[in-house]
């Protein structure tokens, strides 16, 4: 079944002028500052005129541009907007030929899951065994169209040379992960803000121990042409907070189905069933294509 994102909030926002109302909200695990709150909220609010004002309900504190640690609790805010569109993402574990050559890329690169730092041990990597590690998109590839509709291909810099190319399975746009934690990043319930050095946001409960952690350097290093791309970290941390902060809360779609489950009576009796087909079977036609296209 499916399931919201709100459980476990212990911060939520209000409009001031509809007190009741609440916009949104977050779990404050302990990584979120003052001014790394601001600019969630100037991701998720469009603002006609003026900055926002955000004053705390109980204290009246107003929240200002510091490294402060965001209390929890309840916040008012002057001027709110209205809501941005995000990307729904679902796990895929399709592999396709043109997929496990990125992989080899990013193992030659990235030795261990770059948010937990997990490394593989020297004698796995010399017999080629990765077991507990996988590459990681950080723009899915199931939305490989609104990657060419949107031209994201513009922030991949080392596949220049690929003529007709959409350049999603560039190794800029993959890191190495566990698989846990891979899928709770596929399902936008952490990010990594490369504007705030690179900081881990756990928008969920942080079971994983991640929040507050950096993303591992083996992956960014700026004399690496291959490095991971800033623009689509940048692009993921801003569907996150969309995905998580709302008002109207997104729904986490489960993926893990019992062998012999009727998966598509599963889903269209879940919450949001339209959205979640149509992703299914989008998601279903592009494997097949794959499958053919390789041989």
């Amino acid at each position: 079944m499916s399931q919201t994102r709100s459980v476990g909030r212990n911060v939520t926002f209000y409009n001031a002028a509809q007190p009741d109302v609440a916009l949104g909200g977050l779990i404050q695990n302990g990584s979120i500052t003052e001014e790394s709150f601001l600019d969630m909220l100037g991701i998720l609010l469009v603002v006609e005129e003026g900055p926002l004002h955000v004053q705390a309900r109980i204290s009246n504190h107003i929240v200002s541009r510091t490294r402060m640690p965001l209390q929890t609790g309840a916040y008012d805010i002057s001027c709110p907007g209205i809501d941005k569109p995000w990307f729904h993402s679902l796990i895929s574990h399709a592999e396709t030929n043109r997929e496990e050559q990125f992989r080899i890329e990013i193992r030659a690169r990235n030795w261990k899951c770059v948010i937990s730092e997990l490394s593989n041990p020297e004698e796995h990597i010399a017999q080629d065994i990765w077991n507990g590690f996988e590459a990681a998109h950080v723009f899915p590839l199931r939305h490989e169209n609104l990657w060419v509709h949107y031209n994201y291909g513009r922030w991949i810099t080392d596949m220049d040379y690929a003529v007709g190319s959409s350049k999603n399975n560039s190794p800029q746009n993959v890191f190495l992960l566990q698989p846990t934690i891979h899928r709770l990043f596929d399902l936008y319930l952490f990010s990594v803000n490369p504007d705030n050095s690179y900081k881990v946001v756990v928008f969920a409960i942080n079971f994983i121990g991640c929040d507050g952690r950096i993303l591992d350097t083996v992956c960014r290093n700026p004399a690496d042409l291959h490095r991971v791309s800033d623009n689509l970290l940048r692009w993921h941390f801003r569907q996150s907070v969309l995905a998580n902060k709302r008002g109207a809360v997104e729904l986490i779609f489960e993926h893990d189905f019992p062998l012999g489950t009727d998966t598509a009576g599963k889903v269209l009796a879940g919450l949001d069933s339209q959205t979640r087909s149509d992703l299914v079977i989008a998601t279903e036609l592009r494997e097949v294509s794959q499958l053919l296209s390789s041989g």
